[in-house]
């Protein structure tokens, strides 16, 4: 197949992330298709936007329903995945009277620990896991910062600093949805493996 005529990567991944929903083969299918029959009318330009369009309009409706199926339990294993990810490296680190880097080294493990046990815990809803994940961070930790940086160190923050307290979480973030994301494309992976073999049968 020619180059022109292959879907883009990115968005094919975004839609082979939501491979094991029930109507992933339809809607892929469909994508697909409409896909070859833009680039023959529209051109590759146009049918490659286009389908760069129908992946993230694909996405939001399989999202969305993860996020609604279970989001007392889906919020409380994000909370106690962020309790345990946060407060466990820094006890061991006083405990023991470990290095900073040990302490970081332990938080980075945790995190990609918990991801990975939150997503064992909810199958079929590791991408609602990580999205509420990431919402909390944000909500818990912009107003511990903002309130260090207003009044417990009442002077101007140097911009390295600052950076380097997003640098942190946003590397936070990754390794809990490494941990999380990776049960999700182990589950695909087994999912695709088993469709396959039903059609070659």
């Amino acid at each position: 197949m020619s180059e022109l005529l292959k879907p883009p990567a990115v968005p094919s991944a975004i839609l082979i992330f939501f491979a094991s929903q029930p109507d992933f083969p339809a809607v892929a299918g469909d994508i697909s298709e409409e896909f070859h029959q833009r680039v023959q009318s529209s051109g590759a330009k146009s049918a490659k936007r286009w389908y760069w369009r129908e992946a993230f309009r694909n996405a939001l409706a399989p999202t969305w329903r993860e996020l609604r199926r279970t989001p007392v339990r889906t919020t409380s294993i994000a909370f106690g995945c962020y309790l345990v990810a946060t407060l466990v490296p820094v006890q061991l680190t006083l405990a023991f009277n470990m290095r900073w880097i040990v302490m970081v080294a332990l938080n980075f493990t945790a995190l990609l620990a918990m991801g990975w046990i939150g997503a064992k815990l909810l199958p079929g809803r590791e991408w609602a896991l990580a999205l509420t994940f990431a919402v909390m961070t944000v909500c818990l930790t912009l107003p511990a910062m903002w309130y260090a940086f207003t009044f417990a160190f009442k002077q101007a923050v140097p911009v390295r600093f600052l950076a380097a307290m997003i640098g942190a979480q946003a590397l936070r973030q990754v390794f809990f949805w490494l941990g999380s994301l990776w049960v999700r494309y182990v589950n695909n992976r087994k999912h695709s493996s088993i469709v396959s073999a039903a059609k070659s049968a």
